[in-house]
This record gives C-alpha cells, sequence and structure tokens, in this order.
C-alpha cells in the first residue's frame, strides 16, 4: 500500500505545481487581481501566511519555519499511517494528503507564504481562497473519514490474508 500512497502523493504534488506554475507565471494572476470565471467563483491571488483558510497567519520569519516543521511532522505521522494502510481507498487517499501538504510547504518554503487563488462566492458572501493543494488535502480527508465509516472490517481482513 506505501507504493499506492506514494504515486497518489506525487500525482497530488506535481498537479499542484504545475496549477501554481500556470496561475503566476503563465496566466500572471498577480497583475490580473480578481478574474471572474463564473457567477459564483472567481480566480484572485492571494499569498496565505497562515495555515487553512489563512487561520494563525505567521508573518514573520520563525512563524513560517515553524508552520514548515510543523508541516513536515504532521507528513511523518502520515507516512507512518501509510505504511499501516490496509486498502488502496486508504492508502490513495494517505497519499492526497501527503502530497498537498508538500504543495503548499513547497511554496512556504520558496515564497514565504502559500499561493491560494481559488475563490466561491455567493453574492457578497465570499469563502475561503484556496489552491489545488487544498483541495487534495480535503478529497483526502473526506475520503480518509468516508473509508473508516464504511471501509473493509478488519476481521474479514484478517480472513482474507
Amino acid at each position: 500500500m506505501m507504493k499506492h500512497g506514494a504515486i497518489f502523493a506525487v500525482i497530488a504534488f506535481i498537479l499542484d505545481r504545475i496549477s501554481k506554475w500556470w496561475f503566476l507565471d503563465i496566466f500572471d494572476l498577480p497583475n490580473k487581481g480578481v478574474v471572474e470565471i463564473l457567477p459564483i467563483f472567481n480566480v484572485v491571488m492571494v499569498w496565505n501566511r497562515g495555515v487553512s483558510f489563512g487561520m494563525f497567519s505567521a508573518s514573520d520569519e520563525v512563524g513560517r519555519w515553524a508552520l514548515v516543521v510543523l508541516t513536515l511532522v504532521i507528513v511523518g505521522v502520515l507516512v507512518h499511517w501509510l505504511r499501516a494502510a490496509q486498502n488502496i481507498w486508504q492508502s490513495g487517499a494517505i497519499g492526497l494528503v501527503i502530497g498537498g501538504a508538500f504543495g503548499n510547504i513547497y511554496d512556504r518554503v520558496k515564497f514565504g507564504a502559500v499561493i491560494d487563488y481559488f475563490q466561491f462566492h455567493w453574492n457578497d458572501w465570499y469563502f475561503a481562497v484556496f489552491n489545488v493543494a487544498d483541495s487534495f488535502i480535503f478529497i483526502g480527508a473526506v475520503l480518509l473519514i468516508i473509508n473508516s465509516t464504511f471501509g473493509d472490517d478488519p476481521e474479514e481482513q484478517k480472513d482474507q490474508n
């Protein structure tokens, strides 16, 4: 299962890097401001110095590197969990979270902040701005919840081995 999780992590990381490269260097989002794609969806350039949804902003270098270290510790725990994964759903989900985390770690190390650009809104109510890495982290977390709720019975897995 470790190999499956690693493949999911690498794919998530690569897709995140490609999307951020495209929005920064090709689409030139920093110079465009807010670009309306649909009446409920914009792309907008945000440098997120905090964690999810901009919480716990780390505006100085100590905070920046503390968030890098904290995220690496979390990734270490996830890798340990991945080694014990029981099925491809679990390993893939953990891999998505790891890949997304590495995408955001890369940004924090290279730029000092995470690049966010997707924004949903309804009239004057704007949701948090996020990126592809955040999406993979969210999808992976949801899949882990689904797998833990509806996944294989551990007793059945022992019988199959």
